[in-house]
């Protein structure tokens, strides 16, 4: 985690910075001006830019401005700090499209404690698909990983859409888009009306992950499939549904029949401790869902080989 700082007089303020953010570890880079906020957002990932408010409060208020404008911090919170603003100068600072406002001294922790939370909120709201509006890959991961570490027996079910690029090459990425949500919703849905404890993540593009219980696998999966089969048609016009194809370019640029879309889910199970990472899972069902991919249909396979 990378923090920029305004720099200030005050060490209170550094020491505030570095207490509320140390569950973190982050590293704190500090900035004196408009100018060197915009050299360091150019070349570093910046999870969050925090500037404190002094008197008077419309120059912090300006600077957060001018970062807003930055294009390289266009999705990185911009948070003031104030110790202890009138009501009129904190509606101002509100008012002038900053992320947050933190209101108190600069030593209290609940203070601490709302900066914290903004930044998991960025965090999180960072890693959600825009168009699924399903966690994304750090969530995943975090979620597969904390299952491992309780030694939790659950399955990891990659569901992968079939011949995807050929049907958003042929209609646009617009309807394209519309197909991602119609499977994300067929998904989500079907999962957490077997499993409401379950999990549901959007690896990006058309892949999709669930994780539940293994004893769930075979009626969720089946009933993710025939749902599938039946609203996917929908998307295609009704020439291309009465011919059950379209003909669109492959990779090579040549022309080639491609079925109406299937899907395809490959499941692996961690027995307690079969695993130790993700990435022995992650490496396992890539395997299994590059063979559950070449059957015809929609279908869904579940690994019975030991780790290897």
């Amino acid at each position: 985690m990378i923090c920029a700082y305004k720099n200030s007089d005050s060490s209170e303020w550094s020491k505030a910075l570095q207490d509320a953010l140390a569950p973190y570890y982050p590293q704190l880079v500090p900035f004196d001006d408009l100018q060197e906020l915009a050299d360091v957002a150019l070349r570093t990932l910046l999870d969050i830019v925090i500037i404190p408010v002094g008197s008077p409060a419309a120059k912090a208020i300006s600077l957060a401005l001018g970062a807003k404008a930055i294009p390289a911090l266009t999705v990185v919170p911009v948070v003031l700090w104030h110790p202890d603003p009138d009501p009129c100068c904190a509606q101002e600072i509100l008012d002038s499209t900053v992320d947050d406002l933190i209101l108190g001294p600069f030593s209290d922790p609940a203070a601490a404690a709302r900066l914290r939370l903004v930044l998991r909120r960025s965090w999180r709201d960072l890693d959600v698909n825009p168009s699924s509006r399903l966690p994304g890959p750090t969530t995943i991961e975090r979620a597969v990983s904390g299952r491992i570490a309780n030694h939790d027996h659950f399955s990891v079910c990659y569901a992968d859409l079939d011949d995807f690029k050929a049907y958003n090459d042929y209609y646009g990425y617009f309807y394209g888009d519309k197909v991602i949500k119609l499977c994300a919703r067929v998904i989500r849905e079907t999962v957490f009306d077997h499993q409401p404890d379950g999990f549901v993540g959007h690896i990006g593009g058309d892949d999709f992950v669930f994780l539940i219980d293994p004893k769930n696998v075979k009626p969720t999966c089946t009933a993710i499939l025939k749902r599938f089969d039946a609203e996917i048609a929908l998307c295609y016009e009704a020439r291309d549904r009465r011919n059950g194809y379209i003909i669109s370019k492959n990779r090579r640029g040549t022309p080639e029949t491609y079925s109406l879309m299937t899907l395809s889910i490959a499941v692996v199970t961690n027995h307690g401790d079969t695993f130790t990472h993700v990435g022995e899972i992650s490496h396992m069902v890539a395997d299994l869902k590059h063979y559950t991919k070449t059957l015809p249909g929609s279908n869904f396979m579940i690994e019975r080989r030991t780790k290897y």
